[in-house]
This record gives structure tokens, sequence and C-alpha cells, in this order.
């Protein structure tokens, strides 16, 4: 969405490209000179992002992709799903009582016999996100399910996701490298829109099972009122 708003608002005109590209390609040689120490600095700014909900974790995904290729995959999966554990156990501890208040509205994201199946159901909201990636960190610590289940429902449930946006920041780095600078007719590119239509995918399977979800919450609702 940001990359949209910055060229339809037309933000791309007052922007010097020249200075950005230079400053990427000095970055890029500083990661290949360090490469130990940029991408462990990578790693604890990552998780520090997701354990303070803060929201760029999008933004330094696909930056990251860029600077780092596939190997940011690696990182960022384990740099998320710790620091989406380290807010887990917040939730849990110290943090209780404020999260939920905070959370009580998305409740539904944890039907009854989520903790008969909590491994599966969270594994579900992670790979259709239903809901922002902050708030599935939070509600499942007012639930029974094991912090072990959450760690690996998370690694494995936010990995398609991931993959798609390292793809595309791995295209937005060949077009840089070769002194291009993404635009609107860059979308035409197939190492642009291929990615940007895996997410559009993602993002239309998710509308549908919230919507499927929230169906199916209903019914059973309707249920126990008419048994009552």
């Amino acid at each position: 969405m940001a990359i949209f708003l910055f060229y339809f608002s037309e933000t791309y005109l007052y922007f010097d490209y020249t200075l950005a590209l230079s400053r990427y390609e000095g970055l890029k040689i500083r990661i290949a000179q360090e490469p130990v120490q940029s991408q462990i600095l990578f790693f604890f700014a990552y998780l520090f992002i997701t354990a303070f909900s803060l929201p760029l974790a999008s933004l330094f995904t696909i930056f990251g992709s860029a600077l780092f290729g596939w190997n940011a995959l690696i990182i960022i999966l384990l740099a998320a799903s710790i620091g989406a554990s380290l807010l887990f156990l917040a939730a849990r501890t110290i943090l209780s009582d404020w999260l939920y208040k905070r959370t009580y509205s998305h409740r539904f994201l944890t039907p009854p016999d989520f903790k008969e199946n909590a491994f599966f159901l969270l594994l579900g909201l992670r790979l259709f996100p239903i809901a922002p990636f902050w708030i599935v960190n939070i509600v499942p610590a007012f639930t029974t399910i094991s912090l072990r289940s959450y760690f690996l429902a998370t690694l494995i449930g936010i990995m398609p996701g991931t993959i798609i946006y390292v793809w595309l920041g791995q295209t937005i780095d060949e077009l840089l490298l070769n002194g291009e600078w993404p635009n609107l007719m860059t979308l035409v590119d197939s190492r642009i829109w291929l990615p940007l239509l895996g997410l559009g995918l993602l993002m239309t399977v998710s509308a549908l099972y919230r919507t499927f979800t929230r169906q199916t919450n209903s019914d059973k609702a309707v249920t126990k009122e008419k048994n009552g």
C-alpha cells in the first residue's frame, strides 16, 4: 500500500533517485565487507520490531531481502517467530491485563474449540492473516496453547507470505543494481508483478477465510442458542 501511495501521490517527483541508489550501493558494499555483523544487526532490529509491534515489518522484510538476498528468509522467519514468542510470553505474564483489554474485541479469533486444535487453528491464522500480525501474536496467549506449539505454528505459518516478500525484495534489488528505480512502468515486468500477484492471492484467500470463519462462528452461535 505504501508503495502505491508513494507513486499515486506523485511523491516520487521530489525524490532524489541518484542519491538513493548511491546510498543503497554503499550499504550493499558495507554488508559485503561485514556480512555476519550486518545479519546479526538486522536480526535484532527485526526481532525488536516484532516484539514491540512496530508497523515496520513489511518494509523491513522487503528492504532486508533486497540487501541480504535469500539469506534474509531464515533471519526474518527466526526473528519474527522469536519476537512474536516474546510478546506471547509478555501477554501471559507482566502485561497480561493490559494486553487482554487491548485485544478483547478480537476474541473471536480463538473460538471455544481452540484449545483442542490449538496448533492447527493458529497455523491457519498465520497462513491466512485475517487480523493484524500483532493481534495474532497476543490473542493465543489467553488460551492453553503451549509456547512450543505457538512458536512452530508461527514459524511454519508465516513462511509462505515471507517467501513472497523476500522474492519481491530480491526483484527490487536486481532493478536497483541495474540502475533502475522501481516505478509504475516496472509493474508490467514479470519480475515485479509475479510476487505482487502472489501477495494479492494471499490477501484474497485471507479475505475468503475470514468470511468463512465468521459465518461458521455465527452458525455455531445460532445452533447453540437453539439447543439452549
